[in-house]
């Protein structure tokens, strides 16, 4: 049988765990921007579902939480065309991995009315 690998999918995330907020805000509008940046769809999706994924095996249901609303402050102030492009992207990311992305769609709908600058993030909700 083979051994299951238990490394990081992300390294840089996991080197977000105990960091401050405000550097877990920065680390994801670095992230965001880079990713939006790349112009191929398919490339997108590539680059973000790792982090999905990473943040999805957190055992640490308080970190994990914490990381994730990190992440949805970190894209209310990124630039309009920024925020459509991930936006399209985790879409897309539906069809790669449904089970993360629904994982990570529960947590956010739970985040998203205690995070008060979050009142225009979309409500995302993968194609039938």
């Amino acid at each position: 049988m083979a051994k299951k690998d238990d490394r990081p999918v992300d390294a840089g995330l996991v080197a977000l765990r105990g960091k401050s907020e405000q550097e877990a805000i920065e680390f994801w509008k670095q992230r965001f921007g880079m990713i939006a940046a790349i112009p191929v769809d398919t490339a997108r999706v590539g680059a973000l579902t790792p982090q999905l994924r990473e943040l999805v095996r957190i055992d640490d249901l308080a970190e994990r939480k914490r990381l994730t609303t990190a992440r949805i402050k970190a894209f209310t102030q990124l630039p309009a065309d920024q925020q459509d492009r991930i936006m399209k992207t985790r879409q897309a990311a539906y069809a790669i991995d449904r089970g993360v992305l629904e994982e990570d769609q529960k947590l956010v709908d739970e985040l998203l009315p205690t995070i008060p600058e979050a009142k225009s993030y979309p409500q995302q909700r993968p194609s039938a």
